[in-house]
């Protein structure tokens, strides 16, 4: 038999840390607190870092009061917004398991995830609530809170907030943090495990590869449901302090295109659009 044909990646290796996904995302957070780090283009509203560590942190002490740990699954069904990701690394900091959900999902698809992954605290927006409502019967989802929400539209996000934590509950590197869920297109969607140590190196590799710097400001166009999104944008330049545009403004989106050949055409065709 013939002997294996390795490929080798022309970079260098690079070292993984042992340690917990959101130490990882937020190990900038406190040199960078008034920076921004996450901005909605449409509305202006954003998260600085130091926003953002302690929106993570509060969720986190909410949730370990409420018991909710190692074992535990949070839902996360949502569109793209800046609190998206202070619900993910809130829930991974108090030592659970996220499963995201496709916001487009039927209310039966929904359903079925939710009683696939033993979710048992499902967090949504606004306009998928009465969706929610709907799929949790049946599960273990005993609560729903929602984000932009208040007395009349169901729990608001944020009273799942607490204390502040000061630190990440003790988790190993192969404590599987994240669910994200197959499209199904050999029968019903399927959980992916995802650990600590999966997405802490996928951001290390990452960050290693991209030329950015904390000037640069990068578009979130991802759905953040999508383990592309998840790891690409919520995780991998939040990490790498750069700034994420969740919807864009035109000259933003123009000036953050990356620099390829491919980008360069489009952005000359994109200010060539743009009103002077």
């Amino acid at each position: 038999m013939p002997a294996p044909l390795i490929h080798r990646s022309p970079l260098g290796d690079v070292q993984i840390p042992e340690v917990p996904v959101t130490e990882i995302v937020l190990r900038h957070a406190g040199r960078l607190a008034d920076k921004p780090a996450l901005i909605e283009g449409l509305t202006g509203r954003l998260f600085t870092y130091g926003t953002l560590e302690e929106s993570v942190r509060r969720l986190a002490g909410g949730l370990k009061n409420r018991r909710f740990g190692r074992g535990d699954v949070l839902a996360l069904m949502a569109p793209n917004s800046i609190e998206y990701a202070a619900v993910f690394h809130g829930a991974a900091m108090a030592g659970g398991t996220i499963t995201t959900l496709n916001p487009t999902y039927t209310e039966k698809e929904v359903h079925h995830q939710l009683m696939d992954s033993a979710a048992t605290i499902l967090v949504t927006g606004l306009s998928l609530l009465e969706k929610a409502q709907s799929a949790i019967v049946g599960t273990s989802v005993a609560e729903i809170h929602v984000i932009g929400g208040n007395g009349g539209t169901g729990d608001a996000l944020t009273e799942l907030s607490g204390p502040h934590l000061d630190e990440h509950v003790p988790v190993g590197a192969e404590h599987v943090v994240a669910l994200p869920y197959s499209s199904g297109t050999t029968g019903l969607s399927k959980g992916v495990m995802l650990t600590h140590r999966n997405l802490v190196a996928n951001i290390v590799q990452a960050i290693a590869i991209n030329e950015l710097d904390s000037n640069d400001v990068l578009d979130a166009v991802l759905p953040f449901f999508h383990i592309f999104g998840i790891a690409h944008d919520i995780m991998d330049f939040v990490s790498g302090q750069v700034a994420h545009y969740k919807q864009l403004r035109r000259i933003t989106f123009v000036e953050a295109i990356p620099k390829s050949a491919s980008g360069k055409i489009l952005r000359r065709v994109l200010r060539a659009q743009t009103p002077a």
